[in-house]
């Protein structure tokens, strides 16, 4: 269950099966998180991308939106990636902000490589406590991932979230 940025084990390990045997993982999560401890204790190469942030700061928002599009900047066609795991890290991106990322993490995965996303599941975006919170229904996020050239593997709401497992 998500609980503001935890998971369920099960999801991670539902997403670790499903990847391809030998490669890196990029993760979107703080690096003492229990996602990359899962990963590494699997024999997995996992590489972190940190994002600034400034909780309780009034320009949360933009610093993360800042951050993120800096950080898949860094991200170079040479880098190849079996697996991405954004937990909750881009619900704060507006849908135009979401396409580039998305297509960016299309180009730094092998071929079969796999996404993982988490978006909060609704009709209207918000903004809360200084955030933006980008909201999706699973017919939004089909239409969202239409965009790309990613295809849907598995799609799951539960809670207040949507999870999706895209692969390449």
């Amino acid at each position: 269950m998500h609980n503001g940025t935890s998971v369920k084990l099960e999801d991670v390990h539902n997403f670790e099966k499903k990847l391809l045997k030998h490669g890196k993982i990029l993760t979107l999560k703080p690096k003492g998180d229990v996602i990359n401890s899962f990963f590494l204790e699997r024999g997995h190469n996992v590489e972190h991308l940190k994002l600034e942030s400034q909780n309780g700061d009034k320009v949360h928002e933009t610093i993360a939106k800042e951050s993120i599009i800096k950080t898949m900047r860094v991200l170079t066609d040479r880098e190849r990636f079996i697996g991405i795991w954004a937990l909750d890290t881009l619900l704060h991106l507006d849908r135009l902000d979401l396409y580039y990322v998305l297509n960016k993490f299309y180009q730094v995965l092998v071929e079969k490589g796999l996404l993982y996303l988490s978006f909060r599941f609704g009709e209207k975006d918000y903004f809360k406590e200084g955030k933006w919170n980008t909201c999706f229904t699973e017919k939004e996020l089909i239409d969202l991932v239409g965009f790309t050239d990613f295809d849907i593997l598995e799609m799951n709401s539960k809670d207040e979230y949507i999870d999706v497992i895209l692969k390449k």
